[in-house]
C-alpha cells in the first residue's frame, strides 16, 4: 500500500506541476501512520513540504494532488485534505484483509526484499581488547550487530561480519605484566604489581593455569617473559569471548588481527605511501597525519617519537585494507568512548582517495546494570565488573538480546536484570514470546477440533470486520515497511517496538474476541489471522536473534 501511494503522489506531481517536476524529485514522499484513526489509514506532508518550492500555499497544492489521484482505486475508499495541508488516506477493509494470504503464503519470506541489490558490506562489531572477558557493554554492541547483520541480509545485502583484534602495544604488554605478577605471587614470589594493571580475578586465573600447565622440572624460567604471558593471555581470553559470543548466538566469519597488519608490513607501507604524497609529517620527532586538511579538527600522531605506533596508525591501514578487499560500504560499531575516532578515520579515507561516506561508523552507548533497583557499580580496570556470561548465566541470551536492542543504540540503556527474569507482561520479551506461544496454543486446539491448519480457507479474511481485526491487519501489513526502514537507517529497535505493539493487539484481540466457534467460516478467518500474527512475530525475533517458543509459563 505505501508503494502504491507513493507512486500514485509521484505520478499526481508530474501531471499537476509538469513544468517543475524535475526540481521536485529530490523532494521525500514520507507516510506515516495517524495514531488518531479518524485521520485515515496513511497521511503525508507532501503539500507542505513543496509549498516553498512552488510558492503556494499548501492546502492548493493538496487539493491539486487529490484531484489527480485515479477514481477507480478498489483499495482506496477515500481521500481528505485537512489543514494546514495533510492528506489523509483512507484503505477499504480488503485491502489490508489482503495481506493475510500473502503472509501465509511468504512465511518465513514475508517481510524481507531485495533493495540492496546485492550491495557488499563489511560489519565490525565488538571488537573488544582480548585483555579481558566481554562485560555488558560489549553485550549491547554484539546484539546491535547481529540483528543488523540479519536486517541487512533480510533486504538483500551481501554482508561479511568481522571482529578486529587489537592484539598489539600497551596494553597486550600491560596484560602480560599483570598476568606475570600473579604467577610470581603464586610461587610464593613478592612482585610488585604494575601500576595499570589488570586486577580481576581472570587474570589470577590464568596464571594458576600457567603455572599448573608448566609445573614440571624441565619448564625453563627463562621463558617466562612478558611476552610469553602476552601471548597465552591473548589466547585464553580470546577463546573465552569466542565462547561468550557463541553462547549469545554471535558468530563472526572473520577474526582479523591488528598483529598481522604489523607483521606483513602494512602498516609501514602504508605510513610511507602517505609520506610520499606528503601526508604525513614530522614535528618534535613524531610522524604526523594533516588530518585537519580533510575536516578533522585538529592533526594526528601516527608515529610516537619513541618510534612506537599509535593505534589510529593501525586503524587506518585496517580500514584501507577492508576497501581494498572490495567492499562497497564499511560500518563499524563502536563504544560511544570512541566517538572522536570517526573524524579523523573518514579524513584518511578521502586523503587516500576513498569516499568518506563509504564508512558509516555507529556509536553505541553506555549499558546501566540494574539489579533490585539499584545500579551496579562497574569498573573495567580494577576488575569490577558484570561480564556477559555473568548476565546470560542468570537471564538467558533472548532476554540479553531482546534487552539490548529496545532503546536507540545513541541513547543510554537501563538493564535490570530483575525484571529481564520475570514472566510476566512486565517482562518485553516475555511479552512478544507469549504472543507467539499464545497463538501456536490456539492454533493445537483448532487442531484437536479437527481444523486443518495448512489448509484454511483463505477466502474468508473478508469476515475480519471488527476494529481490533482491521487494525492487526493493518499492522501486519507494516512489516515490510519497518523491516526496511530498520535496515535503511540501521535501528534494529524499531523492530522491537514494532513487535511490543503487536503483540500488544493480539493479547487484547485473544482476551476480547472468541477465535474458535461454531461459525466455521468466521473461525477460519480468525484462525488465519492468529497464523499470520504468529508468522510475523516469529520473523521479527528471528531478526533480533531471538527464540519463538511455542509454549511457556506465566508466574
Amino acid at each position: 500500500m505505501r508503494d502504491q501511494l507513493i507512486q500514485l503522489m509521484q505520478e499526481a506531481i508530474h501531471v499537476t506541476q509538469k513544468p517543475l517536476s524535475k526540481n521536485l524529485q529530490d523532494i521525500p514522499i514520507v507516510l506515516t501512520v495517524p495514531k488518531n484513526e479518524s485521520y485515515g489509514d496513511y497521511a503525508t506532508n507532501l503539500a507542505m513540504n513543496l509549498s516553498k518550492t512552488l510558492k503556494q500555499s499548501p492546502m492548493k497544492i493538496a487539493e491539486s494532488l487529490v484531484r489527480n489521484f485515479p477514481t477507480d482505486l478498489n483499495w482506496l475508499e477515500k481521500i481528505e485534505v485537512v489543514k494546514p495541508g495533510f492528506i489523509n488516506f483512507f484503505l477499504k477493509d480488503k485491502a489490508l484483509q489482503d495481506i493475510l494470504p500473502v503472509i501465509i503464503t511468504q512465511k518465513e519470506a514475508f517481510g524481507q526484499n531485495q533493495r540492496g541489490k546485492g550491495g557488499e558490506i563489511l560489519l565490525e562489531f565488538v571488537s573488544a581488547n582480548p585483555t579481558g572477558p566481554l562485560h555488558i557493554g560489549h553485550g549491547r554492541g554484539a546484539a546491535l550487530g547481529g540483528a543488523l547483520t540479519n536486517l541487512l541480509k533480510a533486504t538483500g545485502y551481501q554482508v561479511t561480519t568481522e571482529y578486529y583484534l587489537n592484539d598489539l602495544g600497551t596494553q597486550m604488554e600491560t596484560l602480560g605484566r599483570s598476568i606475570q605478577a600473579r604467577f610470581r605471587e603464586l610461587q610464593g614470589e613478592v612482585d610488585l604489581f604494575p601500576e595499570n594493571g589488570y586486577k580481576g580475578e581472570y587474570i589470577k586465573n590464568i596464571a594458576a593455569d600457567i603455572l599448573q600447565e608448566n609445573s614440571t622440572e624441565a619448564f625453563a624460567e627463562s621463558s617466562l617473559d612478558v611476552s610469553f604471558f602476552s601471548r597465552y593471555g591473548r589466547q585464553a581470553i580470546l577463546k573465552d569471548i569466542q565462547e561468550d559470543l557463541e553462547t549469545f548466538g554471535i558468530r563472526f566469519d572473520h577474526w582479523f588481527s591488528e598483529e598481522s597488519l604489523v607483521r606483513q608490513g602494512l602498516v609501514e607501507n602504508l605510513i610511507q605511501a602517505m609520506e610520499d604524497k606528503g601526508l604525513i609529517y614530522r614535528k618534535e620527532g613524531a610522524l604526523w597525519f594533516k588530518s585537519s586538511t580533510f575536516g578533522d579538527e585538529k592533526d594526528r600522531v601516527v608515529v610516537r617519537a619513541n618510534g612506537a605506533l599509535t593505534y589510529f596508525a593501525s586503524d587506518m591501514a585496517y580500514h584501507l585494507q577492508k576497501v581494498n578487499r572490495g567492499y562497497q560500504r564499511l560500518i563499524d560499531i563502536w563504544g560511544a568512548d570512541h566517538h572522536g575516532y570517526v573524524q579523523r578515520l573518514k579524513a584518511a579515507l578521502q586523503s587516500l582517495g576513498h569516499d568518506p561516506k563509504a564508512l558509516t561508523v555507529i556509536l553505541v552507548q553506555l549499558v546501566t546494570l540494574i539489579r533490585e533497583g539499584k545500579p551496579v557499580a562497574m569498573s573495567t580496570r580494577a576488575g569490577e565488573f558484570i561480564t556477559l556470561r555473568e548476565v546470560l548465566d542468570e537471564v538467558g541470551k533472548d532476554a540479553a538480546r531482546y534487552i539490548f536492542l529496545t532503546r536507540r543504540s545513541d541513547s543510554p540503556l537501563d538493564f535490570d536484570l530483575d525484571l529481564a527474569k520475570k514472566q510476566s507482561n512486565e517482562n518485553p520479551v516475555y511479552y512478544v514470546q507469549y504472543a507467539h506461544a499464545r497463538v501456536c496454543s490456539v492454533l493445537d486446539v483448532a487442531r484437536s477440533q479437527g481444523f486443518e491448519i495448512e489448509s484454511l480457507d483463505l477466502t474468508t479474511v473478508h469476515r475480519l470486520n471488527s476494529p481490533e481485526e482491521r487494525r492487526l491487519c493493518k499492522h501486519l501489513s507494516e512489516y515490510p515497511e519497518e523491516v526496511n526502514q530498520a535496515a535503511m537507517k540501521l535501528e534494529p529497535h524499531r523492530i522491537t517496538f514494532y513487535l511490543g505493539e503487536l503483540a500488544a493487539q493480539f493479547h487484547y484481540y485473544y482476551n476480547h474476541h472468541r477465535i474458535i466457534q461454531a461459525d466455521r467460516e468466521l473461525s477460519d478467518s480468525r484462525l488465519i489471522l492468529s497464523l499470520a500474527v504468529g508468522t510475523v512475530i516469529k520473523n521479527a525475533l528471528n531478526l533480533l536473534g531471538v527464540s519463538a517458543p511455542e509454549k511457556m509459563v506465566r508466574e
